[in-house]
């Protein structure tokens, strides 16, 4: 790499760079690819890998004008900057300093006179990293403005943490890489490059797609993942066993050993599986306690209840279970959309689970679910919890009450709950569910988005569809797993809230 502090033919490298970065690089330095992405987990080198090939576009292509698209630009620059440093570093260069005349490029403002211009300059230097030779990269920010980024023209463009790119922005992305036809040899010119820690979310379902393209068309599409076992040679030694301990399960297996939850994530249950966790059987359910589908038996009318509830102005509902050792089953879904003449909303889906369930043979029933049914409802000095309590009390059921203490952080629950949905840790429980009793609860797990921060999107439930269809009811069986899964009914639920964490 030439610099204004030694000349190109005195500047004599050799880089240590791991396997599969040395793959990467080699392929993409060699072939020139519409699109090459490189996945990789915690300290597996990909931010490295990203300032090389930077480097490698600098020494190909001056005069150069490329784009960087983030999320925002304040946060990628806090985030990157020193990041990119250290891997320039590696290639012996520095920023440049205003006061000695001494470093090899410029971090977001105007380069001095005597750097070169490149062949189509930036209108603003705010956002750029220039060089001597007249090589410009430029961020640009897509998550408020990415329409504003249209009719840009780049000699290549780079991305960095996919994941938290949408697919959609591609469309601006895309026409831009037009610049300079015929001014380059390179193979990187007009390069998409894309770098990204493994996708979790629907929005990053587009990595994945690379890979489709890059079997379907090798010759335009590159794409490679790295695990940070690839890198251990350049990483503390104990790393990875550190990261075993700090990490959840499903972030250790998803984001150090590279495995995917599913390979298209399209909701906040990306491992319910249809076929899996639905027993319909086709025949007349009128008794349900003499159906067995696959050898497990569902509704048992001599077997005691567990209801997860959820409670909601116009809409409260429960899901209701039965339990034996290693499998829940959700045998009904119970709910009510508004209040009946002199009761709460509580008290009316108490009245509607006593009519329903009068043949009930085993009266007893425990009852959990959000945290917030210990509040007082309108209309009653009691908690929602408590009125629900008093009517099947009055009803002769013996009523055991262990809400939550509070809800889990929204990665915490998504990680507890695809965990029991996976199936693959023979050491927790599985759920079944009824699909002739609970298609509501099935259509609302089906239709339950996620959002990027790993929170269930909950748009739905202000929205015009019919409220047992948005995600209520998928809120109820959230609930069930989390209770369940510390303890149930046996747990100290004082401590709750500190034993989760």
């Amino acid at each position: 790499m030439s610099s204004t502090n030694k000349p190109a033919e005195e500047l004599e490298l050799e880089l240590e760079v791991n396997e599969k970065q040395a793959i990467f690089l080699e392929a993409v330095t060699s072939h020139h690819y519409e699109v090459a992405a490189m996945i990789g987990g915690r300290g597996s080198g990909k931010s490295v890998t990203l300032g090389d090939f930077l480097m490698y576009c600098v020494e190909e292509m001056p005069k150069a004008r490329g784009g960087w698209g983030v999320k925002t630009v304040a946060k990628a620059k806090s985030k990157l900057t020193a990041g990119i440093k250290s891997a320039w570093l590696r290639w012996g260069i520095t920023e440049y300093d205003f006061k000695t005349g001494l470093g090899c490029y410029v971090l977001w403002r105007e380069p001095p006179a005597h750097f070169d211009r490149p062949y189509q300059s930036p209108d603003n230097w705010e956002n750029c990293i220039s060089f001597p030779n007249g090589f410009v990269i430029e961020m640009e920010s897509f998550k408020l403005s990415a329409d504003e980024n249209r009719g840009s023209n780049f000699d290549f463009y780079v991305i960095d943490e996919g994941l938290n790119f949408k697919k959609a922005w591609l469309k601006v992305v895309l026409p831009t890489l037009r610049a300079n036809v015929g001014k380059f040899s390179s193979p990187l010119h007009q390069m998409l490059a894309v770098f990204s820690s493994p996708p979790w979310t629907p929005d990053a379902a587009w990595l994945h797609e690379i890979e489709d393209l890059s079997k379907k068309e090798p010759n335009n599409y590159f794409y490679l993942e790295v695990k940070t076992k690839d890198n251990q040679a350049f990483l503390p030694e104990n790393y990875i066993a550190r990261l075993r301990k700090q990490l959840t399960r499903l972030e250790f297996k998803v984001e150090v050993e590279g495995e995917r939850i599913s390979k298209l994530p399209n909701g906040f249950y990306p491992n319910f599986q249809y076929n899996v966790h639905v027993v319909k059987d086709e025949a007349d359910l009128e008794e349900l306690e003499a159906t067995v589908y696959n050898g497990e038996l569902f509704y048992q009318n001599d077997q005691e209840l567990e209801l997860s509830l959820d409670f909601n102005a116009h809409f409260t509902s429960a899901s209701v279970w039965q339990s034996e050792a290693g499998l829940s089953r959700q045998v009904d879904n119970v709910f009510v959309k508004e209040a009946d003449e002199g009761l709460t909303m509580a008290q009316t889906w108490a009245a509607r689970f006593v009519a329903d369930y009068s043949e009930h043979r085993k009266r007893k029933v425990t009852l959990t679910g959000d945290r917030n049914g210990k509040n007082k409802s309108a209309g009653s000095t009691d908690s929602m919890f408590d009125q629900v309590a008093k009517i099947l009390r009055a009803e002769g059921w013996l009523v055991t009450v262990s809400p939550l203490n509070f809800n889990p952080p929204h990665k915490d629950k998504f990680v507890l709950i695809s965990d029991v949905l996976s199936e693959r840790d023979p050491n927790l429980f599985r759920v079944r569910f009824d699909g002739n009793k609970c298609k509501a609860t099935v259509i609302s797990i089906e239709n339950s988005p996620l959002n990027a921060d790993y929170s269930k999107n909950k748009g739905s439930e202000s929205s015009g569809i019919e409220q047992e269809r948005a995600t209520h009811l998928s809120d109820t069986v959230d609930y069930f797993i989390i209770w369940k899964l510390k303890g149930g009914a046996t747990v100290n639920y004082s401590d709750f809230d500190v034993s989760l964490l």
